[in-house]
């Protein structure tokens, strides 16, 4: 069962390069294995240090990749942002191009769509707070693609999207879908949204 501890914060450059040797090491695992074939043994071999030392920043396997898969995540904002404007000019190629981006990125590393199916079943709070943070990042990232979309309504479909592309990320991991299907029900949804007026202007939608 996974603990309810929650690792130490590095204080000294030294802890903070031990705990970034942790999270690399972890990192390269995944990418050649599922989760569920690494053991936290590998880990600490891999990144040099001793097993207590990684349970002192890591206290479970869980928390551990919950950090790796937030770490991994995190250029993907940046990497959005780097996109010239002239290409996505609107809010409907922005919010398709991230949503292509967000799949082109697990289809270099699938095991790191597997591990999300993986965390969700954890209920340690720990992890559960960084696999939040890990989803709220590419929530915010989906928001920013809709810029010129009323709030309410970029709230809604950033959640829908979310949602949609989890669904089809599934099918595919599970081979019942391809990449091909994956990015055309993600571009028909699109479609869908920006060509369907919204009521955006209604009180009773204002109101909730």
């Amino acid at each position: 069962m996974a603990s309810a501890q929650v690792g130490a914060v590095p204080r000294t450059a030294a802890q903070h390069d031990r705990r970034a040797r942790i999270i690399e090491a972890a990192t390269a695992l995944l990418a050649e294995r599922d989760y569920d074939r690494i053991q936290i043994r590998h880990v600490a071999e891999a990144a040099g240090v001793a097993l207590d030392t990684l349970y002192r920043y890591f206290p479970s396997k869980e928390q551990l990749y919950a950090h790796v898969l937030l770490d991994w995540s995190e250029g993907f904002p940046a990497a959005s942002r780097r996109r010239p404007s002239a290409v996505d000019a609107t809010d409907e190629a922005r919010l398709r191009a991230t949503l292509h981006r967000a799949v082109r990125a697990y289809e270099r590393r699938p095991t790191f769509y597997r591990l999300i199916t993986a965390l969700e079943a954890v209920q340690d709070p720990a992890t559960v707070e960084v696999y939040r943070q890990f989803a709220q990042g590419f929530e915010g990232t989906m928001l920013e693609s809709l810029a010129d979309t009323d709030d309410d309504d970029a709230k809604i479909i950033a959640l829908a999207a979310s949602a949609l592309l989890h669904a089809r990320l599934g099918a595919w991991t599970q081979g019942r879908s391809s990449l091909a299907e994956v990015l055309a029900d993600l571009d028909a949804f699109v479609t869908v949204v920006f060509s369907t007026p919204r009521a955006q202007a209604s009180p009773r939608y204002r109101a909730r």
